[in-house]
């Protein structure tokens, strides 16, 4: 697994497989005239990676989320629980891993946090610290008792209990190369991560876009966006950022490995993926 360099950190793409959508009822406020442009979004079902990314620097080596694991869901999910094998076929193992960057806590994002073990729960890369934003753990916890965000009390709350899980706010050090990027709108602190180094940038987007479309599309905001206002308006800082500093995009729900750059092309901005 070759990695993407950016100055002197090593961006590497894992996944945890892929989910299978209706466009229709994922993108429910769209008509066929608004698709009439992208070729591969014509189906009535799309694929979407379960996409993570080690970000490895001299200083820290951080994984930023860690897929859907064995969590029960309602997902249509063809590959599943790949994350361990591809994080060692990219040469770390889960001991090596010293911050696992939460973007946002949807299911999909954090489902190997932690692993059921003969003597009970234990965080899965057990030399990490865990961040996550208050924002987004203030409302998950307050939904922690209702079914469809029961996960947070096996994968999120535990690493609370053990006092491995930091919260942050607003733009916050990662370390020497890596920042926040609040991105909020999908969740209320959902947050992406802006890598700097020797000049170079990339930013992971995490859910501020799900699609490549959507590179363009900035007003498209999906049926999981919370505040789909605010989640276009936080697309479009975080697309034009990107185009503006000739930053990479990496993005885990992009088709796999998910780099790429944006290009103009007639006036529309498009995302072109790294051959």
């Amino acid at each position: 697994m070759i990695p993407v360099q950016v100055g002197k950190a090593n961006i590497y793409s894992v996944s945890d497989g892929n989910m299978t959508f209706s466009r229709d009822t994922f993108f429910n406020g769209l008509s066929q005239d608004d698709w009439k442009s992208y070729s591969d979004y014509q189906g009535s079902e799309f694929a979407m990676n379960v996409g993570s990314f080690i970000i490895s620097t001299h200083e820290s080596t951080v994984l930023v989320d860690t897929g859907l694991g064995k969590l029960d869901h309602q997902i249509k999910q063809p590959t599943r629980e790949t994350l361990l094998p591809e994080i060692n076929e990219a040469g770390f193992s889960p001991e090596d891993v010293d911050t696992v960057f939460i973007t946002h806590l949807h299911l999909d994002h954090v489902g190997t946090n932690m692993t059921d073990t003969p003597s009970g729960w234990i965080p899965t890369f057990p030399n990490a610290r865990y961040m996550v934003s208050r924002e987004d753990w203030s409302l998950f916890t307050r939904l922690s008792n209702s079914e469809a965000f029961s996960y947070i009390k096996q994968q999120v709350q535990p690493l609370m209990d053990k006092g491995i899980l930091e919260l942050f706010d607003g733009e916050t050090k990662v370390s020497g190369e890596i920042t926040t990027l609040p991105t909020p709108g999908h969740t209320p602190g959902h947050s992406s991560l802006l890598i700097s180094s020797e000049g170079q940038k990339a930013v992971i987007v995490g859910d501020a876009a799900h699609i490549p479309p959507q590179a363009q599309e900035t007003q498209w905001s999906p049926s999981p966006d919370r505040d789909k206002e605010l989640s276009a308006k936080s697309r479009a800082m975080v697309m034009d950022l990107i185009e503006r500093e000739h930053a990479l995009l990496a993005s885990g729900h992009f088709p796999s490995p998910g780099f790429g750059n944006l290009v103009r092309v007639e006036s529309k901005r498009l995302y072109v993926p790294l051959s």
